[in-house]
């Protein structure tokens, strides 16, 4: 990262302020939860049955903490790796310690997550085609349930690109989120903070299934915002959001589209009322 980069993050700004006070996983997660969403959640208990009931307690410490530095780097850091773009503004000491402990690292696998059961976990997928295939079954089953219970009607289907925008526009709508272009949607906060959702529609039309894109400002410092394309850092805030991105029919796409807009705007309500006021024009 270039000096100046490193600057910008360790200098103060509004929208830093603001991601210091977010409420963290939990309340993010209950509420998201509250609105008929749990594909997330079957990922959660898929992997705590897995390493064992009583390793969950230190599973989600691992989750939450993980969450608290992303929100509050603006999902500029690596937990795993304890990297960090810049000086942070918080550091979980309990990751810390589980890094100073972590064993040799393993190739293939760099990188890999600091509790030994999740990397478990992980070689197990890779590995074990019939433990892989009974879990994608249950991924797939849990999809079409939740998919089914929120009303998600694709029958149409999505011959190009742009037929996803009515979609989008009436989840965005449904949320407050005001269309500024055909592919971009956006929601002020009486804080100052601005959440904008998008899709590329450029390329090859017929190459549907785009991910989204979400960005936050403030509204005194809009050049300095948190830009990011599909679930990955979404994922960190709340852990098996990034199981909505995989996708095998439209109707899954669809779904995973309506479930990262609700999410995205449940971390705006987390952020609304914590949020320096703007300050006032002169």
């Amino acid at each position: 990262m270039r000096q100046e980069d490193e600057a910008e993050l360790t200098a103060e700004h509004p929208l830093l302020d603001a991601v210091s006070k977010w409420p963290g996983r939990g309340p993010t997660q209950r509420a998201f939860e509250a609105l008929g969403f749990s594909l997330h959640k079957v990922w959660q208990d898929e992997i705590i049955q897995f390493c064992g009931e009583q390793q969950s307690g230190l599973i989600n410490r691992y989750w939450d903490e993980v969450a608290m530095e992303a929100m509050r780097s603006m999902g500029q850091c690596d937990s795993d790796e304890r990297y960090f773009a810049a000086q942070p503004r918080y550091r979980s000491s309990f990751l810390d310690e589980l890094f100073a402990v972590r064993g040799p690292i393993e190739p293939p696998y760099r990188g890999p997550p600091l509790l030994g059961c999740l990397l478990e976990h992980i070689k197990k997928i890779d590995t074990d085609r019939e433990f892989r295939e009974r879990r994608n079954l249950a991924f797939k089953r849990a999809q079409a349930s939740e998919a089914e219970r929120l009303g998600i009607d694709t029958r149409g289907g999505l011959k190009e690109k742009k037929d996803v925008i009515p979609f989008l526009e009436q989840f965005c709508s449904a949320r407050g989120f005001e269309g500024r272009s055909r592919n971009r949607w956006r929601k002020k906060t009486g804080g100052g903070l601005v959440f904008e959702i998008g899709v590329w529609l450029g390329g090859n039309p017929f190459r549907i299934w785009g991910r989204l894109k979400f960005h936050i400002h403030h509204v005194d410092e809009p050049k300095f915002a948190l830009d990011v394309e599909g679930p990955h850092v979404l994922e960190r805030f709340v852990p098996g959001a990034a199981s909505y991105d995989y996708c095998s029919s439209d109707r899954d796409y669809v779904l995973g589209l309506r479930a990262l807009i609700e999410l995205f705007d449940v971390i705006a309500a987390t952020l609304k009322d914590n949020s320096p006021h703007p300050r006032p024009s002169s």
